[in-house]
C-alpha cells in the first residue's frame, strides 16, 4: 500500500519512478501545475517539525445529531469533551498497558451510523459566527491564509507516501479573503481520493467493521465505570462530539483548523492542546509488520496530529476485535521513533520534513491560484495518479458540485 523502500523522500534520494513522474508534466509559466516527484525538492525546503507552532483559540462541543450536521448546536464549552479513563494513565515510557476489550461489542447494522462526522467546516463556521467578537478570534482573523480541518490537511500529507491512492481531488473558495480548503463530497469521491464511495462504510464491509472497532476502542479507554455495564447502541460509538480550533502556524502561513478530539488526559502538567489523545487500534499481524507499523500507521499517527497540538496516541493492538495491548506513543516523537527503525534496518520509510514541505507548497499554490470569491467561482484541484501533478480549475459556483463545506448561513460572513 505504501511506497516502495528506498523511496522516504529525504535529501540524497534517489529513485528512477521519481525522476520518470517529475518530467511527465512541466510546470507551466505562472506555476500552473504542481508535481508531487521527486519527493526530496519538499524535503529541500527546509519546512521542519520546527516551523510549526500551534495554540488552540476555541472549541466547542456539538449537541444534535451528527447523521445530519444541519442539527448540530455547536456550545462553546468542555461538556462533550471524553476524558482517559483513570487507569490508563500513565507514562509513555512505561510498559505496554495489559487489558481485555472485545471491540465486537454491540456491533449490528445499526451501529455504524454516526461513527464517521465529515461536515466540519460549516460547524466550524456557524462556531466563529457565535464567537465572532471572542478577543482570541479577533485577534488572528486577520493574520489568517488557510481555513481547513486537520483531517484533510493530514491526508493530502499521507497521499504523497501512498502509491495506490486514486486521483486526488479536493476544493477551495476564497471566502471575505481567507481560502477555505474543504473535500468534495458527491457520488464519485469520497473525502480526498476519488474513486471510493460511502458504501465503503455500510452495513457488514470490512471498512465498516474497523471503523467500529475505532470507536468501541474510544468508550472503553473513556469510561470509568465498569466495562460490562456500557450500552453498546449507537450512541456510544458515535463519532466525537468535542472539536478543538486552533491557530496553527506552518513556517510563514497561518491555519486557522477545526480537529476532532478522542480524549482528552487530565493527569500532568500539560496545557491544551498537548494535553488531548487520539485513539486508534491496528491488528496484531499489521503491529508485527514494519511497513505497516513505521511506514503505515506511524505516517498517519503523526500527520494526522501535528497540526493540532495532541500530545499522545494510545493504539489498541488487537486479533479479529479482541484488544489485549494497549501501546502509548508521544506524538512529538513519532519521526524519532522511525528515524530509529531506518537506521537499524536499513531502510527508507517517511520524512516529516517532506510531509511539511510538500504541504507548504501545494498551500502556496492554492493560495495564489483561489483569487475570485466564493459566490462567484469555487475551485477543484486534481492530481491524477497517472500524471503525478496537481492543476486546478475555476467551477462557476452555481453549477459546481460537492463544494458541502461551504454550506450554512454563517459562511458569509466567516471572519469578516
Amino acid at each position: 500500500m505504501f511506497a516502495a523502500q528506498g523511496d522516504r523522500g529525504g535529501v540524497g534520494s534517489s529513485d528512477p519512478n521519481q525522476q520518470h513522474w517529475s518530467q511527465s508534466v512541466e510546470v507551466e509559466q505562472g506555476g500552473n501545475v504542481l508535481v508531487l516527484h521527486p519527493r526530496s525538492k519538499w524535503a529541500s525546503l527546509g519546512i521542519t517539525p520546527a516551523n510549526v507552532t500551534v495554540a488552540e483559540v476555541g472549541y466547542y462541543s456539538m449537541y444534535g445529531d451528527v447523521d445530519h450536521w444541519q442539527s448540530l448546536e455547536p456550545r462553546t464549552d468542555r461538556s462533550l469533551m471524553r476524558k482517559v479513563a483513570r487507569e490508563f494513565c500513565q507514562d509513555p515510557q512505561e510498559a505496554p498497558l495489559r487489558v481485555d476489550f472485545d471491540l465486537n461489542d454491540g456491533y449490528a447494522n445499526a451501529a455504524l451510523d454516526g461513527i464517521l462526522f465529515k461536515q466540519q467546516i460549516p460547524v466550524l463556521t456557524e462556531w466563529a459566527r457565535q464567537n465572532a467578537e471572542d478577543p482570541e478570534l479577533r485577534a488572528i482573523k486577520d493574520q489568517i491564509d488557510i481555513v481547513s480541518t486537520c483531517s484533510t490537511l493530514a491526508n493530502l500529507m499521507q497521499a504523497l507516501y501512498d502509491n495506490t491512492a486514486g486521483n486526488l481531488i479536493f476544493g477551495a473558495a476564497r471566502v471575505n479573503g481567507k481560502v477555505v480548503v474543504g473535500s468534495l463530497i458527491r457520488p464519485d469521491i469520497h473525502g480526498v481520493t476519488e474513486g471510493a464511495s460511502n458504501s465503503r462504510t455500510g452495513s457488514g464491509s470490512r471498512q465498516g467493521r474497523a471503523k467500529f472497532w475505532g470507536r468501541r476502542f474510544e468508550v472503553y479507554m473513556t469510561a470509568d465505570e465498569v466495562v460490562e455495564n456500557l450500552d453498546g447502541g449507537n450512541g456510544k460509538v458515535a463519532a466525537p462530539r468535542f472539536r478543538t480550533v486552533v491557530h496553527a502556524k506552518l513556517s510563514e502561513l497561518n491555519l486557522l483548523l477545526a480537529a476532532g478530539v478522542d480524549a482528552t488526559n487530565l493527569s500532568g502538567n500539560d496545557h491544551y492542546p498537548k494535553k488531548y489523545v487520539d485513539f486508534a487500534t491496528v491488528t496484531r499481524k499489521g503491529f508485527e509488520s514494519s511497513n505497516y507499523t513505521y511506514r503505515g500507521h506511524m505516517l498517519r499517527w503523526w500527520t494526522n496530529n501535528v497540526l493540532n497540538g495532541t500530545g499522545t496516541l494510545f493504539a489498541g493492538v488487537h486479533n479479529n476485535g479482541h484488544v489485549m495491548e494497549v501501546k502509548q506513543y508521544s506524538i512529538d516523537m513519532l519521526p524519532a521513533i522511525v528515524k530509529a527503525k531506518e537506521e537499524s534496518a536499513g531502510t527508507w520509510l517517511w520524512d516529516p520534513d517532506v510531509c511539511l514541505g510538500f504541504l507548504h507548497a501545494l498551500l502556496k499554490f492554492v493560495l495564489n491560484k483561489v483569487a475570485k470569491p466564493h459566490v462567484n467561482v469555487v475551485y477543484e484541484f486534481r492530481c491524477d495518479k497517472e500524471i503525478g501533478a496537481f492543476t486546478s480549475r475555476e467551477v462557476p459556483t452555481d453549477i459546481a458540485d460537492g463544494h458541502d463545506y461551504l454550506q450554512g448561513d454563517a459562511v458569509q460572513n466567516f471572519l469578516a
